[in-house]
């Protein structure tokens, strides 16, 4: 990110302020051969001198901030930046050597530990488009995203035609749901590149989150037919068809992602849902046992496969399925209503009546969104919410 006229410009810097160190007349030659191999690109080298001139010379700041700079760039950076840390503690104002900090630590992806000194050096240089991005991007890594969206909107603004940054932008947006934010980036994407499949998906993503769906589906219609074969773009389709109770669009959608991953678990959740909506038990079980086989432990596969069991007497089955989708999510009312029902049908109507009675205290949730969705929501996937068609 930092080209070679920062480093040399850096190396001159050390020539000024080395004099200045009040050291022996030995130690100054021996600082002025490490700049010189520097300088030479000998880093090893020069490292091995300036540890010998901070032997000697332990408080002098500017040895050890030369002394991180030659083990950066022999790829150290956990010892660069406990150098740059000394030199900091013995010289705080030195706006380089909190910058080189923060690209020590931020190329570690230690963002959380990178913002302090990048924000340190933003405030001596507040001109410096460079650490603005770079203190954006830190609090995007961080996962603080709503911190991040001022910087990342200064830079996106200095510089209009990097979509990468709008791409940050966007998302930085979207993770704090700042959903107009997050259009209006996505907008500026697409502008630029109309064909962005990428820019479509998560356009459709910020568009379900406000509650405009018919446009969130227009886009992956868009984005689909530029990349058919774009990872997630069907599925992500099918979702939304499922959602409007769109069975028919939505298997071959679903189908169409198990064609370009035969792994991908909540496909074959989703079209095993369907297919025990349609009163297919026969084909819903396999699906169903598929997706958990594959690693979707959500509560929807476990409480459609306990209704399946339930409606083919297997009662000790759906007893533990009930149960298992209970425990993943015990704010939903179904599988409290059906476990009532299987307790029933079981003699044990102590545990029934206990059943019925947090049923009556439950409300349906909402359904998930698609950000959820994709962002990590599958993990919770719900049953019997306002997108099904609830089956008794």
């Amino acid at each position: 990110m930092f080209c070679l006229r920062r480093r040399l410009a850096l190396l001159a810097v050390a020539v000024v302020l080395f004099p200045l160190l009040r050291i022996s007349g030995d130690a100054q030659s021996t600082d002025q051969q490490a700049i010189q191999l520097m300088r030479a690109g000998k880093f090893h080298e020069a490292e091995l001198l300036w540890r010998q001139i901070a032997k000697s010379n332990p408080t002098a700041a500017p040895v050890h901030a030369n002394l991180g700079l030659a083990l950066a760039e022999q790829g150290d950076l956990p010892g660069a930046a406990a150098e740059y840390r000394r030199s900091l503690a013995l010289s705080p104002h030195q706006p380089e050597v909190s910058l080189d900090l923060g690209l020590a630590e931020f190329k570690q992806g230690h963002f959380t530990a990178a913002i302090p000194p990048f924000r340190a050096a933003s405030r001596a240089k507040p001109q410096d488009a460079r650490i603005k991005v770079l203190l954006g991007m830190s609090y995007f890594g961080a996962r603080e995203y709503l911190k991040a969206i001022p910087y990342l909107q200064t830079a996106s603004k200095a510089d209009p035609g990097n979509l990468e940054l709008h791409n940050v932008l966007a998302q930085s947006c979207m993770q704090s749901k700042q959903l107009d934010c997050a259009l209006e980036e996505f907008k500026a994407i697409l502008a630029v590149n109309p064909d962005s499949v990428q820019a479509h998906m998560m356009m459709a993503e910020a568009l379900d989150g406000a509650s405009r769906r018919a446009e969130a589906i227009q886009e992956l219609e868009t984005a689909e037919r530029i990349a058919p074969n774009e990872p997630n773009v069907h599925f992500e389709l099918g979702y939304l068809y499922y959602t409007q109770r769109d069975y028919d669009r939505a298997v071959p959608e679903f189908q169409l992602e198990l064609k370009n991953n035969p792994g991908y678990a909540q496909a074959y959740t989703y079209l095993g849902d369907i297919a025990f909506h349609k009163n297919d038990d026969a084909g819903a079980e396999p699906l169903l046992n598929k997706a958990r086989e594959l690693g979707d432990q959500s509560r929807l596969v476990y409480f459609d496969l306990g209704c399946v069991y339930a409606d083919e007497k297997r009662n000790q089955e759906a007893l533990a399925a009930f149960q298992r989708a209970e425990q993943i999510d015990p704010a939903e009312p179904d599988a409290h209503y059906r476990l009532a029902r299987l307790y029933m049908t079981l003699g044990q109507k102590q545990k029934a009546d206990e059943e019925f009675a947090k049923t009556k205290q439950l409300h349906s949730k909402t359904e998930e969104s698609l950000i959820q969705k994709v962002s990590g929501g599958a993990a919770n996937t719900s049953g019997g919410n306002a997108a099904q068609a609830p089956r008794p």
